[in-house]
């Protein structure tokens, strides 16, 4: 079978290619893609030529929602079973592949799908796996009840850290300096949200809570913030229960080296700080289940769709305007 596909031929071009799907062998199903999904952050990087480990011409793109059309020897899947597409295992002929969603057909194995729930829209399962990327942040952060939460950056993964806290009933703190983007986070249940161009926004933090957050989330993907969102965390009391250390989750990607201020930031306060890496698959599982029962709700956030055959426009969209999501359909 042959598939269409998007292609990014150099850092900078967006263009179309075709690639084969073979028929499934054991334990591998056959794909045809409903919708895809961009993540904005790594999508803008991959593109720039900025992503470690790209090799060009690529098919870009990780958030992949398909129906069955084909189902190999010894699985259990049924033909026309909607799922999330975790991973791609088609002949690339030629172009790498970073990670290969934006494809109109794709041969995964049964072990890297995730059946969709009933009542789950495809066009909001195709946010599972950044849905998942954030669980698994709020997961590391190990984020009690009652604790209060700061996010700081409300983009795509940072609005879905939001609203997987309220979830788990953290006391949220949003902070941004994009108004339509607090908007959305106080829709999505932030208790308070701040203008993060604010010069005593530490201090407001430190008033709001009674001497600092339990867990920041610093979602910015910039290294130059992490400063500011350790400052706005609980120190630890000396003497104090070491079970209740403030905790720093670095969540998402940073490109280059990171650099914190190791008294004032990490020593004195005595703070933890975690990366929060990817996802597992059981992440893109709790996520859809959670979109099921309406514990969280990706339709609050503002998205634009466009045709697959339309993606130059949906890229030079997504570089000049910085939308908060973009979407394929096909």
């Amino acid at each position: 079978m042959r598939a269409n596909c998007i292609v990014f031929s150099e850092p900078g071009s967006v263009g179309h290619g075709e690639i084969d799907v073979p028929e499934p062998g054991p334990g591998q199903l056959v794909t045809r893609t409903l919708f895809s999904g961009v993540s904005t952050g790594t999508e803008s990087r991959v593109l720039s030529g900025k992503q470690e480990g790209s090799v060009f011409p690529l098919i870009p793109g990780y958030e992949n929602v398909g129906e069955i059309v084909a189902a190999g020897p010894r699985t259990m899947l049924q033909v026309g079973t909607r799922v999330f597409v975790a991973a791609h295992r088609y002949d690339s002929l030629g172009k790498a592949i970073t990670w290969g969603a934006h494809v109109s057909h794709s041969i995964t194995d049964e072990g890297s799908v995730n059946p969709i729930p009933d009542g789950v829209a495809p066009e909001l399962a195709v946010y599972g796996k950044v849905s998942a990327i954030s669980l698994h942040g709020v997961k590391r952060g190990r984020l009690m009840p009652n604790e209060w939460v700061v996010v700081l950056g409300l983009g795509l993964i940072g609005h879905l850290v939001v609203q997987h806290a309220v979830a788990r009933g953290g006391r949220v703190i949003a902070i941004d300096v994009d108004a339509g983007r607090s908007e959305a986070a106080k829709r999505a249940g932030a208790e308070i949200v701040l203008d993060g161009t604010r010069r005593d926004v530490v201090d407001e933090v430190k008033r709001i809570t009674g001497g600092g957050a339990n867990v920041a989330f610093d979602a910015t993907g910039r290294s130059d913030t992490l400063d500011v969102s350790a400052s706005m965390l609980k120190p630890r009391a000396w003497h104090s229960d070491i079970g209740g250390v403030s905790r720093l989750v670095i969540q998402g990607s940073i490109v280059g080296s990171v650099c914190l201020d190791y008294t004032s930031s990490l020593f004195m306060p005595e703070i933890d700080v975690i990366t929060a890496r990817d996802n597992d698959r059981v992440d893109i599982a709790e996520s859809l289940i959670m979109m099921a029962t309406g514990a969280i709700d990706p339709g609050a956030i503002e998205a634009t769709e466009y045709a697959a055959s339309d993606a130059e426009n949906a890229y030079r969209h997504l570089l000049e305007k910085k939308p908060m999501r973009i979407f394929f359909r096909w």
